[in-house]
């Protein structure tokens, strides 16, 4: 049993101390992390703290085996809905312009373009470095996570995502030189 499962054993039992040491271990990181897809620091603090509420009344009804990943998608979740339901009551309702069938035509064809060039860019890279462009930026893991699915060093990681990043914007310069 690792320390994470024991302090969550703990948790579940109702042992307020455990619970009190789960808050302080993972309550900045949440923060940082909260202000990064949110700047109203009230609102982070808002979602972390009733996150933490809820997990104490619910504590008996999950078995939560990586505590930072469940609170970091928890917190993700909230904050992301938060947002949402704010933006979606400051929208006024006024009239928009209809964009005519032209603009629509050179929007969509620009669009391709721009996914074509992105494709070939993609073809610059090895096998490895596209699996850990798909994993960081379209699944969103982290590089422990990915270290831990490829079995390789964070830093290794973080070394051939810099690398592939690179390459990317070589590839992608050179194309937007050429227009």
């Amino acid at each position: 049993m690792n320390l994470h499962d024991a302090l969550w054993k703990r948790i579940a039992l109702g042992e307020i101390d455990a619970f009190e040491e789960m808050y302080r271990q993972y309550c900045q990181p949440l923060f940082v992390y909260g202000l990064k897809l949110c700047s109203d620091r009230n609102l982070v603090k808002d979602v972390i703290h009733e996150t933490f509420i809820e997990l104490w009344i619910n504590r008996t009804r999950f078995d939560i085996r990586q505590p930072a990943q469940y609170l970091r998608t928890i917190v993700r979740r909230r904050i992301l809905k938060q947002v949402s339901q704010r933006q979606t009551q400051s929208i006024e309702f006024t009239e928009f312009p209809c964009p005519s069938y032209e603009d629509l035509l050179i929007l969509s064809q620009t669009e391709e373009e721009n996914r074509e060039k992105v494709r070939q860019a993609l073809k610059k890279l090895t096998p490895r470095q596209l699996e850990i462009i798909r994993l960081k930026f379209f699944e969103n893991k982290n590089y422990e996570e990915i270290a831990t699915i490829l079995s390789a060093s964070p830093r290794t990681i973080y070394n051939q995502v810099y690398e592939a990043l690179k390459t990317l914007r070589k590839v992608i310069n050179a194309i937007l030189f050429w227009i």
